[in-house]
Order: structure tokens, then sequence, then C-alpha cells
């Protein structure tokens, strides 16, 4: 986590460099993801990278790892997420992370950035897009 306010480059650079933390020795696909969220006012980053398993149900996603060091720092809303892996095409959040992030982001705009290894090819999207109709509390 970083308090300082990073620039969207400082966070995918950030984000390139974590490629390498991530455990995928199953899929060899490489993931890391980010959750800007504001606490007292100041805007926080959390990082997260995949964490595979040899049973893939029990794999972490990295959109889940960023979410849950987020939370470990006090987080309550993600204002954006973000995402890249070492593929040649930029990938979006699977299913259950979409479920994940729904319950944290309250702005159904809030931004959904993904990119692939080279940063040259970008997917953006929003929550709402991402999972419209989605089941919440309210």
């Amino acid at each position: 986590m970083r308090k300082e306010l990073m620039k969207q480059d400082d966070i995918l650079a950030a984000l390139k460099d974590k490629l390498s933390h991530s455990h995928s020795p199953y899929s060899g696909v490489q993931v890391a993801a980010a959750v800007e969220y504001i606490q007292n006012g100041e805007t926080h980053i959390a990082f997260g990278v995949n964490v595979e398993n040899v049973s893939y149900g029990l794999t972490v996603c990295a959109e889940r790892s960023a979410i849950s060091n987020a939370i470990i720092e006090g987080m309550k809303h993600i204002t954006a997420l973000y995402v890249i892996s070492n593929q040649s095409e930029a990938i979006s959040p699977c299913g259950a992370c979409r479920q994940v992030v729904s319950e944290f982001i309250d702005n159904e705009d809030a931004p959904v950035l993904c990119f692939d290894h080279s940063l040259q090819k970008k997917w953006e999207s929003t929550l709402g897009e991402l999972l419209p109709n989605r089941f919440t509390l309210k």
C-alpha cells in the first residue's frame, strides 16, 4: 500500500513489476491487480497477485488478493480496479472476482482497467457493465 497519490502510469509500472510475484506454476498465467480506495480523505492503493494451487478451486485470484490486502489496511470501498497479466491480450476479472469486487464498489461507474503485459492493449469497463443486476444486500 502506498499513501501518496499514485498516477496511473505509476500504478501500471508497479503492477508490471509485481507480475513476477505471481505463483502460477500450473497455468503459467501471471496476474497482478491493484485496488484504489479512499480512506480518511487520502487515496490508497493495495496490490495483489494470483496464487494458484494444485487444487484449482483453492486458487486465489489477484483481484481478491488485492482486496484482502486493502481490507487489512482498513479499506471499505473501492474506487477503481486495475488488472494486468503476462498474456498478449488484456484479460478481465473472472465471475467470482466480479462478485467480490461488487461487494466493495459502491459506484457502478467505477473504472475497471485491464491491460496486457506490454501495456499496449487495454480493456476498460465499469462494475455496472461487468456485473449488471448483481446480487447485493440492497
